[in-house]
């Protein structure tokens, strides 16, 4: 059991609670939990109180709205077309989460097909104002997509599990993503471990080489144990922090989630968050 005296383990990072950030959740491989923990993420911050929208930006394998059990009113590709409000393209999702889901298939390997990465970007720029908190979950990789949602975002959260060949393909995508110069923040989560220090060793490791060949400090934002209560969820087709809101998953989900929540409340400043998008177009 991954507890100390009872709780979770936090490792809070000081300079990650700011108010009105622009998350981006991406991985190297699929199958490692990605678009989960970007859903319960975004309950857990909307039941604190945080105006949350989560857009499903995985072209190749958007699944957001089959974990919820919604029906899709739009998808990414809406936001270019200007005549349709913001509102009508979300969803409402649990515990106030509102959604802005993906379009599968639109490319094999998750690319946006014929959609300009910057137009997209901009798209992104409609829905800031309507957030505090914007949760983009890409698709695994790299590609144009995932670069301009990255470049736009104040922090990647890259999301592995222990196994040799995740933690891999988890250092591929930080090292192109580094190349590329799109990277800033980046921190990880370390899904489906079996124990404390198990987690431990494959940050520690993640961390190491990031830090020894590429010269980036990776941060340590938190762990999720293997749980059944989270294939049971996703076969219920309900978020497993609203199906099993007490179970270990969910405990620490809401560990990962207090990172991201402001110390003093105060009004958010949509212009300080448009400007970090709009640099995109200058």
């Amino acid at each position: 059991m991954m507890q100390r005296q009872g709780r979770p383990i936090a490792t809070h990072s000081a300079n990650v609670s700011r108010w009105g950030e622009i998350l981006t959740v991406t991985s190297g491989k699929g199958g490692v939990g990605k678009t989960n923990l970007a859903l319960n993420l975004g309950i857990q911050l909307s039941r604190q109180g945080r105006r949350v929208i989560l857009v499903d930006a995985d072209f190749g394998f958007a699944n957001a709205d089959i974990l919820m059990n919604i029906t899709p009113l739009g998808d990414v590709t809406d936001l270019l077309d200007e005549s349709r409000s913001v509102d009508s393209l979300l969803v409402d999702g649990p515990d106030g989460l509102r959604v802005l889901c993906g379009v599968s298939g639109l490319s094999r390997d998750g690319a946006p097909g014929d959609l300009d990465p910057r137009r997209f970007a901009g798209g992104l720029r409609r829905l800031l104002p309507a957030c505090d908190t914007l949760i983009i979950d890409c698709g695994a990789g790299v590609n144009p997509l995932i670069e301009s949602a990255i470049e736009a975002g104040d922090l990647t959260i890259l999301m592995t599990t222990p196994e040799p060949t995740a933690l891999a393909d988890a250092y591929a995508t930080l090292k192109v993503l580094h190349q590329r110069g799109v990277l800033g923040r980046v921190g990880t989560v370390v899904n489906m471990v079996r124990s404390e220090r198990e987690a431990e060793d494959a940050m520690s490791r993640l961390q190491g080489v990031a830090k020894h060949f590429l010269g980036l400090d990776v941060e340590a934002l938190g762990m999720i144990p293997h749980d059944p209560h989270v294939i049971s969820a996703v076969q219920d087709r309900v978020p497993v922090t609203v199906r099993y809101p007490r179970c270990v998953a969910s405990a620490y989900i809401d560990v990962i989630s207090k990172h991201f929540l402001p110390r003093v409340a105060q009004p958010v400043r949509a212009s300080g968050l448009l400007s970090r998008v709009a640099s995109l177009f200058v």
